[in-house]
């Protein structure tokens, strides 16, 4: 192998050398720069994102204090008309109760002043009746004829009373 023959280790080592400094300024001249650049734009691209990403999920945490203060005050509105419906609803219940009591009790009234109505034609009528069985009885069991005058006189100090 001539690469282990010691007559080429000079010019191998001059070569080796050569290429070793090109390489080394290369890199650090060239490509190594390059790198960093690029490394130091993403590194600020990151962080340029972290801190929108920041400013963003503030902006949300906002809208959501705004969405959830807007869907308190939604609450407390709904619950203050259901509140206020609830109350007027009983108030026209109570009001709606109360003219159906007058009414009832107008029917109740008007309904007693009928039924002692008809008690009194109805008081008037047997006392008729009895004042016509009487007058028949008498005509038939005695030969007394009595006025109708006399009759009433006499029903009246002995009237029949249903009450």
């Amino acid at each position: 192998m001539p690469q282990l023959n010691p007559e080429f280790f000079v010019s191998q080592l001059f070569w080796l050398a050569v290429f070793f400094t090109f390489l080394f300024v290369f890199l650090w001249r060239v490509s190594l720069p390059r790198i960093a650049t690029v490394l130091e734009k993403r590194q600020n691209k990151i962080d340029e994102n972290l801190s929108s990403a920041k400013e963003l999920q503030e902006q949300a945490m906002e809208i959501e204090k705004k969405i959830n203060d807007q869907i308190n005050r939604a609450k407390l509105e709904t619950d203050e008309k259901i509140k206020n419906t609830i109350n007027n609803l009983q108030e026209d219940a109570s009001s709606q109760l109360f003219a159906l009591d007058r009414e009832l009790e107008k029917k109740v009234l008007d309904a007693e002043k009928e039924i002692k109505k008809n008690k009194d034609n109805q008081i008037k009528n047997i006392n008729n009746e009895i004042a016509n069985i009487t007058k028949l009885t008498l005509g038939k069991i005695t030969d007394i004829e009595l006025s109708d005058s006399d009759l009433n006189k006499v029903i009246e100090t002995n009237k029949v009373s249903l009450n």
